[in-house]
């Protein structure tokens, strides 16, 4: 009786250590749980209020063109929008004169963007010259949005652009814009080619 007794005491014994075993493990492993629902929290909280959220600001010629292009243009990014144009921005296209808002550029942008989710500008070629930069930055994208009226095509884009900025206290303050509307016209079936 002894033997039963010494065995199933030793059975009782390995049985609690298991248990407390279990039982902290589930403890740490629950604790952990909750502090990284407590870090996600906390981290969502610091984003939502927007402290990491702001990217930094370009500064000089060449960081402002790039942020224009590859941030606003191919990432529909416009957190930094209402700081980095002048009020009276002016867009040079085809013999006008366009006055410009943050908001009238972003709205701009958007609508190639809902055209062509996939847009994307190739900065090819940058050219600073004191406060103007000269880009070469043909376009890609395929017409999946509505885009001049026209349904979605399905059809892949392929254009030239040359885009020029003039810079004035770190901020664009005029642009001079051409692209091969022609040739985009004809990838897009609107026109035929002659």
């Amino acid at each position: 009786m002894r033997k039963d007794s010494f065995e199933s005491g030793l059975i009782r014994l390995e049985r609690e250590r298991a248990e407390r075993i279990y039982r902290g493990g589930w403890k740490l492993l629950r604790n952990r749980i909750i502090g990284t629902i407590a870090l996600a929290i906390a981290g969502t909280a610091f984003c939502i209020s927007g402290q990491s959220q702001q990217p930094l600001k370009p500064q000089g010629p060449e960081q402002i063109a790039t942020w224009f292009v590859e941030d606003v243009w191919n990432k529909g990014d416009f957190r930094l929008a209402g700081e980095m144009f002048t009020p009276q921005v002016v867009l040079h296209f085809r013999g006008r004169d366009i006055p410009l808002t943050p908001e009238s550029g972003l709205q701009t942008v958007q609508m190639w963007r809902d055209g062509f989710p996939d847009f994307h500008f190739k900065l090819e070629d940058m050219i600073v010259q004191r406060n103007k930069i000269a880009l070469r930055i043909p376009f890609t994208g395929t017409h999946l949005g509505k885009f001049w009226g026209l349904e979605p095509t399905g059809k892949k884009i392929n254009v030239t652009e040359s885009l020029v900025l003039r810079i004035e206290d770190g901020k664009i303050a005029e642009m001079w814009e051409d692209y091969d509307e022609y040739g985009m016209r004809i990838q897009l079936g609107l026109v035929k080619p002659n």
